[in-house]
């Protein structure tokens, strides 16, 4: 939760970062997730791909710092992810 409120924080009017869903549980039919849902409201002279920059790939799948994360993700992981996210 914090790396998705710190990843929506980066385009977020201040003090509009608000995590609406709290580790809510979603289940399918193979597989069940923990889910949190983080909002803000955009600061002014941002746009969506402000906010595409800022949050992808979110935090909460590379881990954190963000860069260094991929880096390593990068270097480990035998086959490139691609777009994921």
């Amino acid at each position: 939760i914090d790396l998705g409120r710190n990843d929506v924080g980066r385009v977020a009017r201040v003090g509009s970062v608000q995590v609406t869903d709290r580790m809510v549980i979603e289940r399918y039919s193979h597989v069940m997730h923990i889910v949190s849902n983080v909002v803000g409201r955009l600061r002014p002279g941002l746009s969506a791909l402000d906010v595409l920059r800022a949050t992808f790939p979110a935090g909460t799948l590379s881990g954190a710092p963000k860069v260094r994360s991929m880096e390593i993700i990068d270097e480990l992981e035998p086959v490139k992810r691609g777009v994921y996210a």
